[in-house]
């Protein structure tokens, strides 16, 4: 059994505002709405790589991680940005 993941402050602080999954105010079409779901499988991956390269001591995987985490999370408030613009 995995157990829950904890995210550290700074972990959750990348996040930004928190919606619901599948909670946009703007209309997103079928290959945003694709895109986000595979990003979100990807973070949740990577979140969880970073977890157990953090407690291995694997300073140099935790960084590269940190960087693919961050990239991955723009990419989505990207996304998901544009998609509230083009409601206003």
């Amino acid at each position: 059994m995995i157990s829950p993941v904890r995210f550290s402050v700074k972990q959750q602080a990348r996040f930004g505002r928190v919606r619901k999954m599948g909670q946009h105010r703007g209309s997103l079409s079928p290959e945003e709405r694709a895109r986000i779901m595979e990003l979100q499988d990807l973070l949740i991956d990577r979140f969880l790589e970073h977890r157990e390269a953090t407690a291995e001591g694997q300073e140099e995987r935790v960084k590269a991680l940190d960087e693919e985490i961050d990239s991955l999370l723009r990419e989505k408030n990207e996304i998901e940005k544009w998609a509230d613009v083009g409601s206003a």
